[in-house]
């Protein structure tokens, strides 16, 4: 069964619920909500990135924000974050684990993305990665982050959103 998303005007006012093809269509004329979540390792200073596994139909083999997913019909999007963290990196984490950051509008996708932060102290080991869409997970040192997210190597976010990222993450490893 097809996923279904809520949908809202550009001013952000509900307006019904849509499938997930209507939603990503060109121009579909409605906006929908992801969550984008960063997670950071405080203690050791890095943050997680995932690379999509080759067969994943939008960017493969892009690393991108370590896990992500749409928010379905009904749904909270804090709850959406515990669902996709379980999913795409096979860890539980609480609704609590989680801070919401900002909504970002991504005008490219018809999207309001709920941008939120993981603090986790986990190893790559610990994770169960989604066959076929999730080829790997690392952690980075800043620097390193830094250098990937604005190379070819990484999706093609929107260079703002790159950039707050970039100054948000920082703040939070030093937290």
């Amino acid at each position: 069964m097809e996923e279904m998303f809520d949908v809202y005007d550009e001013e952000g006012n509900y307006l019904g619920v849509k499938s997930k093809s209507f939603c990503h269509r060109e121009n579909a004329g409605v906006w929908h909500k992801p969550v984008w979540i960063w997670v950071v390792d405080k203690r050791g200073g890095e943050i997680l990135v995932q690379r999509h596994d080759a067969e994943k139909k939008n960017f493969p083999n892009k690393y991108d924000i370590p896990s992500a997913g749409h928010v379905h019909a009904g749904e909270k999007p804090v709850d959406a974050c515990v669902r996709e963290t379980k999913e795409e990196l096979g860890i539980d984490v609480r609704k609590e684990d989680f801070v919401f950051l900002t909504e970002w509008k991504f005008a490219i996708g018809w999207e309001f993305a709920q941008v939120y932060l993981l603090n986790l102290d986990a190893s790559t080991a610990s994770f169960t990665l989604e066959e076929g869409k999730v080829g790997e997970v690392k952690w980075l040192k800043y620097d390193e982050f830094v250098k990937l997210l604005y190379s070819d190597d990484f999706c093609p976010h929107q260079k703002e959103f790159k950039d707050w990222s970039k100054e948000m993450l920082k703040k939070a490893l030093q937290k």
